[in-house]
């Protein structure tokens, strides 16, 4: 039968247990330990050792608690506790659990590997060198979309998961990334690079070293390119028609042909659509075949047909503007190519961009005041006008000198307003007119304008207005 001390033992190595509420603990209260409670266990001088910590990471914040696992952490069940360090900063809560083990909480401390030194109560210490590590939390991978790729690499694809840092890198198979960009902590964007055929994981590691894995989250393997439909499908013969290309697989570097005829101006937009423009080839249906970097390519038989082809504009807007010019119109049509010019009333619009086939965008030159003709010509020299016209608007002002002036007129100020009340601009700059009459070529259609006049000596002075008059310009 087992005596009182004993058993009193046992119980206060339960006590502790329940104390500490860990279930780790039980490997500190040992069955043989029979000393009775008031026997002399004291072990005055012994330095304590450090033997582990669990766990052994935590975020820098702080405040996880940990176990110290080592011994000679005190010399009584009466002592005080050792007094425990994370990197030369203290620990908070510490409690003894048995001379082998501690249960402290660790201060905050930025990110690392630390130290830690326990020191009990008649100073004696150990560390543990490079023990705790402070780190972010850990990336977590939960997806890469799209999960597969070509060989050659160069596939753009969305990782989504957990923690991830500003410069993470990410790699596949082993192989870095050519290139990754950070979205969120949630999400990074990352180029596939040249690999082998097969499964691999993608790895996404933190600047602090954190790392997460995906096994086999991604597939290397010969894509199939293919090509689904070329718009338009159809132009000149002469070339200049700007196409785009839908289908899939495609890679940034692609090639372009027409019935064999290299296409001009490619542009990759993404993994499914190209821009080209057509190249000048005889009339007839032509294959389009496009060519991905690594010889990989696909054709789509008939895709496209060169002939003569009729030229339309079937709206331009708005339909007026300032004789001074400078309005930009949207012209609408079919079969536009590219080099394509505009004319108003056989003057050169300042400006022309070809958004696609169907679409130009132009900004009209000055004109006299009137309905002008507006005129598309493709580089191919077919050209077109539009059935209606561009009217362009100004505003002609005439008034009559004073019968007689206390003082010489050196000219007149012309002044703008879009209400009776004002206010008023001043039109004609820091110059008076010399005339009696005065042209608004800044107006736009379908609005009331309101006109004053004031005459101005040779000393600047103006005399009172003359209007307001309304002027009241056409659509």
């Amino acid at each position: 039968m087992k005596s009182n001390a004993l058993e009193r033992n046992f119980l206060t190595c339960i006590a502790a247990l329940l104390a500490a509420a860990m279930p780790l603990f039980f490997s500190a209260c040992r069955s043989d330990i029979t000393t009775p409670l008031n026997a002399d266990t004291s072990q005055q001088g012994s330095t304590p050792t450090v033997k582990s910590i669990v766990p052994d990471t935590a975020p820098p914040a702080g405040g996880t608690a940990v176990i110290i696992n080592g011994s000679n952490f005190t010399s009584s069940a009466q002592s005080a506790p050792p007094s425990v360090s994370f990197g030369g900063v203290q620990a908070m809560n510490v409690r003894i659990v048995s001379p082998l083990q501690l249960v402290a909480t660790v201060p905050p401390h930025s990110s690392g590997s630390v130290n830690v030194e326990v020191t009990t109560a008649d100073g004696m210490s150990s560390s543990l060198p490079s023990a705790f590590t402070y780190t972010e939390s850990s990336p977590a991978l939960n997806s890469v979309s799209p999960s597969s790729g070509d060989t050659a690499g160069g596939t753009v694809v969305t990782i989504a998961g957990s923690n991830f840092a500003s410069g993470a890198t990410v790699s596949f198979g082993g192989s870095p990334a050519s290139s990754v960009s950070f979205v969120s902590s949630t999400q990074l964007m990352a180029t596939t690079p040249p690999h082998a055929a097969g499964s691999v994981n993608v790895a996404v590691t933190n600047p602090d070293g954190a790392s997460a894995m995906l096994p086999a989250g991604f597939t290397f393997g010969t894509s199939s390119l293919t090509i689904s439909s070329v718009t338009p499908n159809s132009g000149g013969t002469a070339g200049g028609t700007v196409v785009t290309i839908a289908g899939s697989n495609f890679v940034s570097g692609a090639t372009v042909s027409f019935g064999g005829s290299p296409a001009s101006g490619v542009s990759f937009v993404n993994a499914t659509q190209l821009k080209a423009t057509t190249p000048a080839h005889a009339s007839g249906p032509v294959n389009v075949a496009v060519t991905n970097p690594d010889g990989t390519s696909a054709v789509l038989a008939g895709g496209f047909m060169f002939g003569t082809v009729s030229l339309n504009v079937s709206s331009v807007s708005p339909i007026s503007g300032p004789a001074a010019g400078g309005t930009t119109v949207t012209i609408s049509g079919t079969n536009f190519q590219a080099g394509v010019s505009v004319t108003f009333g056989g003057l050169a619009a300042t400006s022309v961009m070809l958004s696609n086939s169907s679409t130009i965008v132009a900004v009209t030159p000055e004109h006299s005041s009137g309905p002008a003709t507006v005129t598309v010509t493709n580089s191919d020299g077919q050209s077109t006008s539009w059935a209606s016209t561009f009217t362009f608007h100004s505003v002609d002002l005439l008034w009559n000198a004073p019968s007689s002036s206390p003082v010489t007129i050196a000219g007149y100020n012309v002044y703008r307003g879009n209400s009776s009340a004002g206010p008023f601009g001043l039109l004609n700059g820091s110059s008076p007119v010399a005339i009696t009459s005065f042209v608004d070529a800044t107006v736009q259609g379908d609005t009331t304008y309101y006109y004053e006049v004031k005459s101005v000596d040779s000393n600047g002075v103006e005399s009172p207005p003359a209007g307001p008059v309304p002027a009241t310009v056409s659509p």
